[in-house]
């Protein structure tokens, strides 16, 4: 199923913002997991039973490095299943941790595995949708607000029930409703900048399409001064018309006609790579018989035409061999990009590696293939 099908994220809104933002995500992974440790090491005293204790920790490790791993832009985007067993990992820590402590334990010595479940909420807030941050949120803290009373009844605290549930929840959330605040803020701020930048882009390709038509009849101009001007010219000297005349007329003829047909049918990708590889174009990059790339929406043609032109003024590829083809699918199309690699690996990896961040969010099944000096890249999309 295609992402863009899926409520808006700040990753799918602003795929580089979040990449170059995901550095907070894995500090706060490591936090936790710190946190962790050194708080269950300062309660020792208070610890009645180790094995719970140590597999409380195990299981916050498990909890950060899935954090970790499955933000990363090479395994995006970043489900709503991994976001569900992040959290619930946490909140069992919590459990287990409690239970640690045993009927002699403080919840005092406990007070710190809310703060890092909301640290966690936080840190997976551009992820995921605002509905599903703030019912996780609020499921989390349900459920650590149950974990601290039964933990109070077992330890056999005097603090009103209402005081211990609530000490527990504020932590989780607080963080998760503040992080899901910002992430709608943001989402609305990008919405309504998108808004104005298609209406922007909307005027701009009005200008190009003038200026596309005055090419257009340039080109024709240029036709007719070349070879139909010249055959009147020779017409009206001789005064008849010869078969060779006739020939000449009609070859005339199927070259506007060419011209006209091919600038009708050119679809907005291929206006994109021929304006992207300038004298290097030779009508022939883009190979999509069933005229699938119309079928984009924005978010993937914007990443599509940023890749085109990155391959196109850089020196990683070589700019004579780029090739794309969009084949139907059962689900709905694929592209398949042909390249020959001219750099070092670890250089064309490192300087692609943020568009192909962008579009393993915006497409689905993005794949690379390098056998060298070839690369091949495959992504799908739906369409209607």
């Amino acid at each position: 199923m295609s992402t863009v099908t899926e409520p808006l994220t700040i990753q799918q809104l602003d795929p580089l913002g979040t990449l170059d933002g995901r550095l907070v995500s894995v500090a706060s992974a490591v936090g936790v997991f710190v946190i962790s440790t050194i708080m269950t090491w300062l309660n020792l005293d208070a610890i009645a039973h180790p094995q719970l204790a140590s597999a409380s920790l195990l299981l916050v490790a498990f909890a950060s490095t899935t954090l970790i791993v499955t933000t990363s832009p090479l395994r995006s985007p970043f489900s709503a299943g991994m976001h569900a067993l992040v959290i619930g990992v946490l909140v069992i820590a919590y459990a287990l941790s409690s239970a640690s402590l045993g009927s002699a334990g403080s919840l005092v010595a406990d007070y710190w595995s809310p703060l890092v479940i909301g640290i966690a909420c936080m840190a997976l807030a551009p992820y995921r949708p605002v509905v599903e941050l703030v019912a996780v949120g609020i499921a989390a803290s349900i459920f650590t607000g149950f974990i601290a009373l039964v933990g109070a009844s077992v330890v056999g605290s005097d603090a009103p029930p209402i005081i211990v549930v609530f000490l527990a929840m504020t932590p989780v959330l607080t963080m998760s409703l503040g992080g899901s605040a910002f992430i709608y803020s943001l989402t609305q701020t990008h919405v309504r900048w998108e808004s104005r930048a298609r209406r922007a882009a909307r005027r701009q390709l009005e200008r190009q399409q003038v200026s596309v038509a005055r090419s257009v009849q340039q080109d024709r101009v240029t036709i007719l001064n070349r070879d139909v001007v010249p055959l009147f010219v020779e017409l009206a000297k001789r005064g008849i018309i010869t078969p060779e005349d006739r020939a000449r007329a009609a070859q005339y003829s199927e070259s506007i006609r060419e011209l006209m047909v091919t600038e009708v049918n050119r679809s907005w990708l291929e206006s994109v790579v021929a304006h992207s590889f300038g004298a290097l174009d030779d009508g022939f990059r883009v190979r999509d018989p069933h005229r699938l790339a119309p079928a984009m929406t924005a978010p993937q043609r914007t990443a599509l035409r940023a890749a085109v032109h990155a391959v196109a003024v850089g020196d990683e590829l070589s700019r004579e061999s780029v090739r794309l083809v969009i084949e139907k699918t059962d689900s709905g199309a694929v592209i398949i990009v042909f390249a020959t690699v001219t750099s070092s690996e670890s250089s064309w990896r490192s300087s692609l590696a943020p568009y192909f961040a962008v579009l393993r969010v915006v497409f689905t099944g993005l794949r690379i293939s390098y056998r060298s000096p070839s690369l091949i890249v495959r992504f799908t999309y739906d369409t209607p």
